[in-house]
């Protein structure tokens, strides 16, 4: 419960700075098959669902090509799991008459371990637990999705949190899967 009420009050924290921005355009939720297929450790186990608001890319991110800000929260239902909270900046592009790709950076505050691994202490639940050594991380994201009607889309989903190397452990977690789109 502490970790899925921390990943609540990052949420809390990253959403109240994206009031600011313009108007939601699109939401978009998903289920995520959890640590797997990427660069991350593949310890943790189980699914996640994501939730995300799209907002509207304000002029000023026009000279980057007009991302769209983005806001939302990944909840693991394994308890020994990571959750997420992140925002960014998404970039979209059509690349058939319904298919479209995109691709997102940005940040994420996550509840899972950022003590640095000691193999004297750790070498029990060093199998099962994913060192991050920060608490908050860069994460990249990315679709391949194909848009059913004007307002409902459905993409398949990667994203990748980690440090960069920037803290003594750097792990990483990788999540994948399928979510939709109500553009608003």
């Amino acid at each position: 419960m502490k970790k899925l009420l921390a990943v609540v009050a990052g949420c809390a924290v990253l959403a109240s700075g994206a009031a600011f921005a313009d108007p939601i355009e699109e939401l978009r939720a998903g289920v995520y098959a959890q640590d797997c297929c990427g660069f991350g450790s593949d310890k943790e186990q189980g699914v996640a669902f994501n939730g995300e608001a799209v907002f509207s890319s304000p002029r000023f991110l026009s000279v980057l090509g007009a991302p769209r800000p983005v806001i939302g929260a990944t909840i693991a239902t394994d308890s020994d799991a990571t959750s997420q909270a992140y925002a960014g900046l998404d970039w979209t592009i059509d690349i058939a008459s319904r298919w479209f790709v995109s691709g997102g950076v940005g940040a994420a505050i996550h509840n899972g371990e950022t003590d640095r691994y000691d193999p004297a202490v750790d070498m029990a639940r060093a199998s099962n637990t994913v060192f991050y050594g920060c608490r908050v991380l860069f994460r990249l994201a990315g679709d391949v999705g194909y848009r059913l009607t004007d307002r409902l889309s459905a993409s398949f989903h990667w994203n990748h949190i980690s440090n960069a190397g920037l803290c003594s452990d750097n792990e990483g977690l990788d999540q994948m899967g399928l979510r939709l789109g109500l553009s608003l």
